[in-house]
């Protein structure tokens, strides 16, 4: 069971600068919420993936809670923030 921490939710938490935001705060055992759809693969085509990065941080870290979800999708991003609110 995690510490009872307030939440760092991270977008795009699989790409360059939000896995190492994840990195940051995680090993500060916070409680990190990310949220990455993995887009680069789509634009990019499969080796962009961010797939590794994400498998990695669930891996490495267990204070992070990975969410494959859309920003624009909203109330899955609400859903997000009512599993961790405190």
């Amino acid at each position: 069971m995690r510490k009872k921490t307030r939440a760092i939710v991270v977008t795009g938490s699989a790409g360059l600068i939000g896995s190492g935001t994840v990195r940051r705060f995680g090993r500060e055992d916070y409680c990190v919420v990310g949220s990455d759809n993995d887009m680069r693969s789509r634009f990019f085509g499969p080796e962009a993936s961010t797939q590794k990065t994400r498998d990695r941080l669930i891996n490495d870290f267990h204070n992070y809670d990975h969410h494959k979800v859309d920003i624009r999708n909203q109330s899955a991003v609400e859903n997000i923030f009512a599993q961790h609110q405190g």
